[in-house]
């Protein structure tokens, strides 16, 4: 087995990188278009449905609902290439021995490098709208997407080895966000009064997904009141989580090779 040494870490996990890249859009004809097609027609298709029958009272609505949309895409490519990190990279781990959480680190940074263009393209259209945004807002909307990251490894340090021995897992993940979207504010507000049970109401508004799209929506002056305080408490949370699954997935990882 070929071994990778530390230094050589760095230039594994950007081939790695560029890799997952090349194999995703191998073969297809619009290629990387694709991260911008599949949210905006998905985002087009909401907006012509939700936008007659909700008339939400947000002012920028589309802003919204677009944000919502690209934050729930991101959140959704977090969970699927995390979990498919050592699988899809089984024929590497066989034949060269490096660290096993860089295959998981570079398969999150193609979601964040993709939400990363998405934000570009929202920025532009934010300013075109004549929306404000000042530095401690792109500050903001860096630490949201930090605190993602951290979240996303951390939870791809459980769900890769989990995937690895019980291969149901994919869609049962892909089952919880399909339902998930909706106990999550992308195409409604808690401000309209749409949900009259109180209880639904208030695991809606602390759902942890709710949260933190609105401070990337508040990061943007497109919804809600920027949390400096809340984003510190969730990133030590995220930290300490992160440290855990990490001891776990170190531990769990030498044992998933006969597995594959």
């Amino acid at each position: 087995m070929t071994k990778i040494t530390s230094k050589n870490s760095i230039d594994l996990l950007i081939e790695l990188v560029k890799t997952s890249f090349k194999m995703r859009y191998q073969n297809s004809v619009l290629g990387f278009l694709w991260v911008l097609i599949k949210p905006y027609a998905m985002f087009l298709v909401m907006y012509l449905i939700f936008s007659n029958i909700i008339r939400s009272s947000v002012e920028n609505y589309a802003l919204y609902l677009l944000t919502g949309v690209i934050f729930i895409t991101f959140i959704n490519e977090l969970l699927v290439l995390g979990q498919m990190s050592l699988l899809e990279r089984a024929h590497i781990i066989l034949k060269v021995s490096f660290p096993r959480y860089i295959a998981i680190v570079a398969a999150l940074i193609g979601a964040v490098i993709n939400l990363c263009i998405n934000l570009i393209l929202i920025l532009f259209i934010v300013l075109m709208k004549g929306i404000e945004i000042d530095l401690i807002g792109i500050v903001h909307l860096i630490l949201v997407i930090t605190i993602l990251f951290i979240w996303g490894v951390g939870m791809a340090f459980i769900t890769s080895i989990l995937t690895v021995r019980i291969r149901d897992l994919k869609n049962i993940i892909e089952l919880g966000m399909f339902m998930m979207q909706y106990g999550t504010p992308i195409f409604y507000s808690l401000d309209d009064n749409l949900i009259p049970n109180s209880k639904i109401k208030l695991l809606i508004q602390y759902n942890p997904l709710t949260i933190m799209m609105n401070q990337l929506r508040a990061a943007l002056n497109v919804y809600g009141q920027r949390d400096f305080l809340l984003l510190i408490i969730v990133l030590v949370l995220g930290l300490l989580f992160l440290f855990f699954s990490y001891m776990y997935f170190s531990k769990q990882v030498k044992k998933i090779a006969e597995f594959f």
